[in-house]
């Protein structure tokens, strides 16, 4: 196994041990942001950047101008050790060109994308050149399809351009109109997707989304009363339209606060070159159009017009849209703050005067984002049509808003949600599940498609042993979201679970994501697991939390999406060899996807030879069991003591799986044969010494391994401060309250404070006249040892989850029985509790104010994988083919059937389901991962 890594490490990775250090986390930004609610298990908060990107519209955009490396040169390196196979990957390199991309970029057109040129590279982060190349292989005709969309999940209605640096956006805000009539309730101006909002009632998220060209979302919104459907329709690559339609409730008015904007963050000097230009067109009377001008760099000229409908009322000096320049320099994240100042405030200090007078031509030449006011009333109807360079020179304004508007937009509409529900049947067959639980499964999908993001920006990166942020060269992603209300930005683990799905509905959708991550990865095969990329993203995020650490790792989820749609792709071409497309696509994504794995193996290796354990356990963090964040299962417990020794069964199950994929990429992408039978062995003795590392012959299941006791009590422990000798520093501690006692009587010697912290400052009260008290393990005299980790939960079940185990293995009878029988603690009438009822830590919190996260809750994402499981052994001859079977049917009907009544109880998805009672709980909407339940009922 290690002359296996160390041979596909010479040509793919650049070898070493990589230092470890501890993560951030993802738990802890929940406690900062959510004020220490329960809710304190947070992927490491974070904001969503919708700041445009050139760059990524080299996969997405058409036509570039930036071209990234190209990934002949990644091509070329992938067989540079294996003698004449070089000839082989270059020859396959060259042939992608003609396989996979119809028509490449022309260096001219109206949309830019790309890589940052090599003069921008930061110090110490050195783009992958193949992962870069890898923006570069689809069609044109690929590239504008994508070119708008509803690509800024963070906002509650908004669409983006998918160009860079600057990006043209549009988005909406509304609020109530006070009894007077002339004044606008500012404290309940909605524009982003909060939780907060949702905890008071508001409701949303689309019912109905294709990803790219079409999507339907109904709005519910208590606090403003107010119902509302939003629309988006794309005609053609250059030509879309958005509607609003909704209720006021009887004659309560309402007010509408269109924007469209470009987005400037990045674009330089560009900012003052005259290239970006808008403008304002105002007609008078009822009915009349507003129409906004526009023009970049990377999209031409443009115009967008504002069509009134129905229940507009007209301001007093007659106009039914009122429209307002931001003032310059205003950014995009801004327009809400800089509204409520350009709207003149009232005494009470809750409400300000609506427009009443449309701002100068002056004014909007020099704005970068121009504001659209509508007076609404009883049912409603908007609609704006956007028409780009070639589409405006193509038809009159009068017939671009006659075909896009009004009664014949209302037929399109109709158009594309027939044509959305036959292609959801067609591809999911739910035919048999009855109308409610397919409305519920298109809503799962979509709200995921419709959290499809487009951003670009910098991450910041802290090396280890350097307390100097580095910001990478900026760059483009485009990404699914886990919610969009609490984490609107990518995460690279949970986005291989989204791709299960998006690849399901469109393949060359999910191609496009995987290759804008592969696109963000370092030379060395390090991809940062949580993308805060460009502003919009960090107004969300905590500064601790911001920071990216090279020696992070993630599980390599990403080689789920990229198995499925191999396998996809197997069965369209008869189960046999995969198409030339396909093929050609695995020969160019192979060697950042080699790289990527090379490094996540060797940066997890173990001390003992062919073991591996999630490094960055930090002793110190102050938590009930010591944080496994590189895991994302954050706190599910791991052995009592933190040590080199430890074994993570998980993870050893991710290199065994990862190794099995990584055989079928190369064989599919026309590989050495070498390459693909290292692969296939490297598996093999994985899939063997799973045993002989994790088994547990006694308990009968498989463990983790390191130095730990499984005797020992929860006591409580006295939370106090101890600071570094000069006092620049300080940290949290618990001393046993005997301890504590004795110091404050002044019986002990015993020093209170750890030594690197030694100077004791004093104990934390806690906010109602005691003591600050946490619970704490304390191990049985001498039981601490090299040993098995005695806890059950969805750690014990990986080998099965990921379909290692032979359906002939005696272990696969005994794991099947441990997920099954409910009396072990794992099964419920919900789903698969993440850590078994009779745990020990079974819903322990990790600290004051810090609720378990994976210590019983019940998460989709693990469900899934068993769900997937059981198909798998349900399928295949052997002793266990008929139990799998049975609890294949059992759990999928368990956890349709508790998702499909909390959605219709509450209207969402859920980050995770109490294992108690089922109910949602944490994050919400949360359709991440939480969407894998269309591929459970499918």
């Amino acid at each position: 196994l290690k002359a296996t890594a160390q041979h596909l490490s010479a040509f793919s990775h650049a070898g070493g041990p990589l230092p470890s250090s501890t993560p951030g986390t993802r738990l802890g930004a929940r406690a900062v942001m959510a004020g220490k609610r329960a809710n304190a298990g947070a992927k490491s908060a974070g904001r969503q950047d919708n700041a445009a990107s050139k760059s990524a519209g080299k996969k997405d955009n058409p036509a570039s101008k930036s071209a990234a490396p190209s990934s002949g040169g990644g091509s070329s390196s992938l067989a540079a050790p294996v003698g004449i196979g070089s000839l082989v990957v270059l020859a396959a390199g060259a042939l992608l060109v003609i396989f996979w991309s119809s028509s490449l970029l022309p260096d001219e057109g109206p949309a830019s994308h790309g890589a940052a040129p090599p003069s921008s590279v930061v110090k110490g982060f050195e783009p992958f050149s193949a992962g870069r190349g890898l923006l570069e292989h689809f069609s044109r005709e690929h590239n504008e399809s994508l070119l708008w969309g509803t690509f800024r999940p963070g906002v509650l209605f908004g669409v983006k351009s998918r160009t860079t640096p600057e990006a043209v956006v549009a988005g909406l805000m509304w609020s109530s109109v006070a009894a007077t009539g002339d004044r606008v309730d500012t404290t309940k101006l909605r524009h982003t997707c909060e939780e907060s909002d949702t905890n008071q009632g508001l409701k949303f998220g689309f019912s109905e989304h294709d990803g790219s060209s079409y999507g339907k979302q109904p709005i519910s919104d208590p606090g403003n009363k107010l119902s509302l459907q939003t629309y988006f329709l794309k005609r053609s690559p250059h030509s879309w339209a958005m509607r609003v339609s909704g209720n006021t409730s009887g004659k309560k008015k309402k007010v509408l606060y269109f924007y469209l904007g470009i987005d400037q963050e990045f674009v330089g000097a560009m900012a003052s070159s005259g290239k970006l230009r808008l403008s304002i067109e105002q007609s008078a009377g009822a009915g009349a159009a507003v129409a906004m001008r526009g023009s970049t760099p990377s999209l031409g000229d443009f115009r967008l017009w504002l069509v009134p409908g129905e229940g507009v009322l007209p301001a007093a000096s007659g106009l039914q849209v009122v429209t307002w320049a931001a003032p310059k320099g205003t950014p995009i994240v801004g327009i809400k703050d800089a509204l409520i100042k350009g709207l003149r405030a009232t005494s009470d200090g809750q409400h300000a005067t609506l427009l009443q007078e449309a701002s100068t031509e002056a004014d909007a030449a020099a704005s970068p984002v121009l504001v659209a006011q509508i007076v609404v009333q009883g049912d409603f109807e908007v609609d704006f049509v956007f028409e780009g360079s070639s589409a405006v020179a193509a038809l009159k304004a009068e017939g671009a808003m006659a075909e896009m508007s009004g009664v014949r937009l209302s037929e399109q509409l109709d158009t594309a949600s027939t044509t959305f529900r036959k292609r959801f049947e067609d591809t999911f067959g739910l035919k048999g599940k009855g109308a409610d639980q397919i409305e519920f499964a298109q809503a799962a999908m979509s709200a995921l498609l419709g959290g499809l993001g487009f951003f670009y920006g910098s991450s910041k990166v802290k090396e280890s042993g350097s307390d100097d942020l580095q910001k990478t060269p900026p760059s483009p992603l485009f990404t699914a979201v886990p919610s969009r209300s609490f984490f609107p930005r990518g995460f690279l683990w949970d986005e291989g679970f989204h791709q299960l799905l998006v690849g399901r509905w469109d393949p060359g959708l999910s191609r496009d994501v995987i290759a804008h991550w592969f696109g963000l990865m370092r030379d060395d095969g390090w991809i940062p697991r949580e993308q805060i990329l460009g502003g919009e993203a960090v107004s969300k995020v905590p500064d601790w939390a911001v920071p990216q650490h090279p020696t992070h790792a993630n599980p390599p989820t990403f080689l789920l999406a990229i198995e499925a749609l191999v396998e996809r792709a197997r069965a369209q071409n008869g189960s046999g060899p995969v198409d030339a497309g396909t093929a050609a696509w695995l020969a160019a994504l192979l060697p950042s996807v080699e790289k990527w794995f090379l490094w996540f193996m060797e940066s997890q290796k173990g001390s003992e030879p062919g073991s591996f354990r999630w490094h960055g356990r930090d002793p110190n963090d102050g938590k009930l069991n010591a944080m496994t964040l590189s895991s994302g299962l954050d706190d599910y417990p791991r052995a009592s003591a933190v040590s080199d020794k430890e074994r993570h069964v998980d993870l050893h199950s991710w290199v065994a799986f990862g190794a099995a994929v990584m055989a079928r990429i190369s064989e599919h992408a026309g590989a050495p044969k070498s390459k693909v039978e290292e692969y296939r062995s490297m598996h093999e003795e994985l899939v063997t010494s799973l045993d002989r590392m994790h088994w547990d012959q006694d308990r009968k299941r498989y463990c983790d391994f390191g130095f730990h006791s499984n005797e020992g009590k929860y006591a409580p422990h006295v939370v106090v401060k101890c600071g570094t000798p000069d006092g620049s520093n300080s940290v949290e501690h618990a001393l046993s309250v005997d301890h504590y006692q004795q110091m404050q009587r002044g019986a002990t010697k015993k020093p209170p404070c750890p030594k690197d912290f030694p100077k004791f400052l004093f104990p934390l009260g806690d906010g109602q006249g005691g003591l600050l008290m946490k619970e704490k393990f304390v191990p049985k005299a001498k039981e601490e040892r090299d040993q098995f980790v005695d806890h059950t939960g969805y750690v014990s079940l990986f080998p099965l989850l990921l379909r290692l185990l032979p359906p002939e293995s005696p272990r696969l009878a005994d794991v099947l029985e441990l997920l099954g029988d409910p009396s072990r603690g794992i099964w419920s009438d919900y789903g698969l509790r993440s850590l078994a009822k009779g745990d020990k830590m079974y819903l322990r919190d990790n600290a004051p104010g810090d609720a378990p996260y994976w210590r019983g809750p019940i998460w989709i994402n693990c469900n899934f994988l068993a769900v997937n499981a059981l198909r798998h052994y349900a399928a295949v001859s052997g002793p266990s083919q008929a139990r799998a079977a049975e609890l294949l049917q059992k759990l999928s009907d368990n956890l349709v059937s508790n998702m499909f009544e909390n959605y219709k109880r509450t209207g969402y998805f859920w980050e995770q389901y109490n294992p108690s009672d089922g109910v949602g709980q944490r994050t919400h909407p949360f359709n991440g991962w939480s969407s894998l339940v269309v591929l459970i009922m499918s």
